[in-house]
């Protein structure tokens, strides 16, 4: 499966104690099921979730196949078209994550942070900009595929297939598809701000983490598979 999505958020609250933070964890993961059930337009999928206190800190991860990739694109018509749509799928459905996550608490006093990463969506259509713009070769660009997606390639030959046609029926003209600069990782990079920065002020010192502090994992290998929940002592 390939990483087609995901949310980091941090919210800055006290430790919960263990079972109000499982629960927490656990309702969370439910509640971004459901939605994620509802609004994003593939077959099967896998769902992860890892949530530790100390603060809220969590990570939440959409996989898919690339098999699944392909029926959930094709019904949009074009690759491009298919592509965008789903990935926009997975921005909300970050987007929604956070949010939830943020419910129980006040945000009068904290602001959560956010961050997404657009994984193999984002470097999938970053590789349709530089075709079009003539910075890379098909060829090229099917290698880089290979890196993305791996051995499963081999079961997915639709999808394979469909790309590479997609890839040659994008029209060679500079510019014309505006081009994300995507890092390995499916991370936006941005032209560094070359003006001069003022100094920052030194941060206070982070107290010692407490004693009792835990990670919950809560995760479905498949859409329909068993809701499996893991508890650790940090």
């Amino acid at each position: 499966m390939a990483n087609i999505g995901t949310v980091d958020f941090y919210i800055g609250v006290p430790s919960l104690p263990r079972e109000d933070f499982e629960s927490y964890s656990t309702q969370l993961f439910d509640e971004w099921e459901l939605y994620v059930g509802q609004n994003l337009e593939l077959n099967d999928y896998s769902l992860v979730l890892e949530v530790e206190e100390g603060s809220i800190k969590a990570k939440g991860k959409i996989l898919a196949t690339a098999s699944v990739l392909y029926f959930g694109i094709a019904q949009y018509g074009s690759f491009i078209s298919g592509l965008q749509t789903i990935n926009n799928q997975v921005k909300a459905i970050g987007d929604y994550l956070a949010e939830r996550a943020s419910t129980p608490f006040d945000l009068s006093t904290v602001k959560p942070k956010l961050r997404k990463r657009g994984e193999s969506l984002a470097r999938l259509e970053t590789l349709f900009a530089k075709v079009q713009s003539g910075k890379i070769t098909v060829e090229m660009a099917m290698q880089e595929v290979e890196s993305i997606f791996g051995i499963e390639l081999e079961e997915a030959p639709e999808f394979v297939n469909y790309l590479r046609d997609s890839l040659e029926q994008t029209p060679v003209v500079p510019e014309q598809m505006e081009l994300r600069l995507i890092d390995y990782n499916g991370d936006d990079l941005t032209i560094p701000d070359q003006r001069p920065q003022t100094p920052r002020a030194p941060q206070p010192k982070r107290s010692p983490p407490a004693v009792d502090q835990f990670r919950v994992e809560v995760w479905r290998e498949t859409k329909n598979g068993k809701r499996n929940v893991k508890v650790t002592s940090l």
